[in-house]
């Protein structure tokens, strides 16, 4: 039975991947794209590509990338903290702005967490929350674990952000910084806290976000919602399109249902601004594919009137 369920999962990727294939090839889109998405199905497991011109989906990856599209800081101004390709991060390359070192929150390990290692090694009190785990992967003087989902309540396996803010009593006064990898429940979070808690806490706050996908209409609304009100109190500096999970194109625009998103809080941002955001990534010798057998996916925005 078990040899049968793996080759008919074989036939089914197989057919995907002809199917695929055979729309890609006979688009009238761009031949290195075209190139990019056809790498894309060597991985069946890890890519699932959707190519779709409906103008409401066209639409609304415009209105998510018009949400993270990055400011123009320079390349001296960045700095990319957890090594490349999957848990690394590009940051704002000044982590003593805002009164020195201070804390990172950490909101999702794993095995396997770089950043959370290296910001312990530069100084920063680490403290993780994570329930999916016995214990944080590394030892290390600086980091603090703690066996807890991040949650809408506080019980014996969840705590909410705001108690997390309350009970390691972060100081405001430094530069505290936020990395969040929840695996789609970060929307939940976000939902539930003051935004302008978050820029009372935070310098700099990093999301992997999940989820994103734009053929969906009430998943849309509530995602850029949310977004529009994080933009309220913090600028995006660097965003990532993670090349695995859902892979959309539309109109000569590449989306993904995951994105890593770094921010800078409006204030510490604003000298910035007159730099002007961003027309295209990735960033060479900052960014990197999240999945190395997989290409890395072009990020493109559209530039409005208005800049």
């Amino acid at each position: 039975m078990q040899e049968l369920k793996m080759h008919l999962k074989k036939m089914s990727e197989l057919n995907y991947n002809l199917l695929m294939s055979n729309i890609i090839i006979h688009s009238k889109i761009d031949e290195k794209d075209k190139q990019i998405l056809l790498w894309c199905l060597q991985d069946r497991d890890r890519n699932y590509v959707r190519l779709n011109d409906n103008e409401q989906v066209y639409e609304n990856i415009k209105k998510y990338l018009s949400l993270l599209r990055p400011l123009a800081l320079p390349l001296e101004n960045l700095v990319r903290v957890g090594g490349f390709n999957d848990g690394g991060y590009v940051m704002f390359n000044a982590l003593s702005a805002g009164g020195g070192g201070g804390g990172a929150l950490s909101l999702g390990v794993s095995e396997f967490s770089p950043w959370d290692l290296e910001m312990a090694n530069l100084g920063f009190k680490v403290v993780e929350y994570d329930g999916s785990i016995e214990k944080c992967p590394y030892k290390h003087p600086n980091i603090i674990f703690n066996k807890l989902f991040i949650g809408a309540t506080n019980d014996e396996s969840a705590i909410t952000l705001n108690e997390a803010l309350r009970k390691n009593n972060f100081d405001k006064t430094k530069n505290n910084i936020l990395q969040c990898d929840i695996e789609n429940c970060e929307w939940e979070m976000l939902e539930n806290i003051d935004m302008s808690l978050l820029s009372e806490y935070f310098s700099q706050v990093i999301f992997e976000f999940h989820g994103m996908n734009p053929e969906e209409r009430d998943g849309f609304a509530l995602r850029s919602e949310l977004l529009s009100r994080l933009n309220e109190h913090f600028v995006p500096i660097h965003t990532h399109l993670n090349n695995h999970g859902k892979i959309f194109y539309s109109k000569g625009l590449f989306f993904s249902t995951t994105l890593e998103v770094s921010y800078l809080r409006k204030d510490l941002a604003k000298p910035y601004l007159s730099f002007g955001y961003r027309d295209e990534g990735n960033l060479k010798g900052f960014d990197s594919p999240t999945f190395l057998p997989n290409p890395e996916i072009p990020l493109r925005f559209v530039k409005e009137n208005n800049g």
